[in-house]
């Protein structure tokens, strides 16, 4: 039976006061999609980042949460130089690339891109859940999340933490060992109840360029093989480009960088599959933002998206802690 719209509402009410600060900020996110693998060097951020790209170009609403607090490489790969600014006391504005994609890092207000993040256990998981309550993402069709490597404190934080979580996407190689340590991955996704919505097994050839003749460097159809056995789907094979890594230093996704190159391509489908298997779903508009008086401050500032100058107070519908009052001017920057 199909709800009106004033039973669509009341039900979304109930579930943010059920779920909490978090479901409140993903209210407005459509489908929210954890990247995981089992071990690093698999390629996981750029087939997150080239995944965002693909269905940014689709005409979708797209968000990238780096959860990565070791090595955050989202905003590299994305070319982002800005930081991440407070909107309000409570709230963090993602930045939003030239080609619109919303992306949100600890790298994006952390002191210096040499600076290590050292925290251990509960304080990692403890920021995580920070960020995804504080974000203010807006209207997104997708939320990707990209993971770090493994089944330690953050994957499992996120997995848990995210109301109403579609599912994971696990990335591999054709290598034995990362094959293995990936169906770990897969299990951990599993118990933690998250749907694995695919796989997709980076590196998985080369094709020459001059004659086209295909090389398996590593072995053929491993992924494949993998994915069966698992009883999960196969979402595709990305190449061994070496445009791949010139797009990655250059801080563009392939996908925009060389559309017509192989692994363009072979993202877009992708994407493309990846998509076709979201069920429909409904989640509320987005609220436009107006701007507002800032309190106590007899002048008038604009909230935008963009990290411009002026008050960074929230003065929206959003409940949680009331902030201090005064024009809090000085909070462009996280120490």
């Amino acid at each position: 039976m199909e709800l009106s719209q004033k039973e669509f509402e009341e039900q979304q009410k109930h579930r943010l006061v059920q779920e909490g600060a978090i479901a409140e900020a993903l209210q407005y996110v459509k489908y929210k999609i954890a990247i995981l693998s089992g071990k690093g060097g698999v390629g996981k951020t750029a087939a997150t980042v080239n995944l965002a790209a693909a269905l940014t170009n689709a005409g979708y609403r797209v968000g990238v949460f780096d959860a990565d607090l070791h090595g955050p490489s989202v905003p590299t790969m994305l070319g982002i130089k800005k930081e991440a600014k407070l909107n309000g006391a409570f709230w963090l504005d993602p930045v939003v690339t030239s080609s619109g994609i919303k992306a949100l890092s600890v790298a994006l207000f952390w002191p210096g891109d040499m600076t290590p993040v050292m925290w251990r256990g509960q304080a990692k998981s403890r920021t995580i859940r920070q960020l995804l309550s504080a974000a203010k993402w807006g209207g997104l069709d997708f939320l990707l999340v990209d993971l770090p490597p493994g089944t330690g404190d953050e994957p499992i934080a996120i997995l848990k933490s995210i109301p109403d979580l579609d599912g994971v996407v696990i990335v591999t190689t054709p290598q034995e060992v990362s094959t293995l340590v990936c169906s770990k991955a897969i299990n951990a996704s599993q118990t933690l109840g998250a749907k694995v919505l695919g796989l997709i097994e980076n590196m998985s050839m080369y094709v020459c360029r001059d004659c086209g003749d295909t090389v398996y460097l590593f072995g053929k159809d491993k992924g494949k093989r993998l994915a069966r056995m698992m009883e999960i789907p196969f979402l595709g094979s990305i190449p061994v480009d070496p445009l791949f890594s010139e797009a990655a230093d250059a801080g563009d996704p392939i996908v925009n960088l060389h559309p017509d190159s192989i692994t363009a391509k072979a993202f877009v489908e992708i994407a493309g599959t990846l998509n076709s298997k979201m069920p429909p779903k409904e989640v509320p508009d987005a609220p436009e933002e107006a701007s507002q008086p800032c309190p106590g401050s007899g002048h008038h500032h604009h909230h935008d998206h963009e990290g411009q100058s002026g008050c960074n107070h929230s003065h929206h519908h959003h409940k949680g802690p009331k902030s201090q009052s005064g024009c809090n001017h000085s909070h462009h920057r996280h120490s």
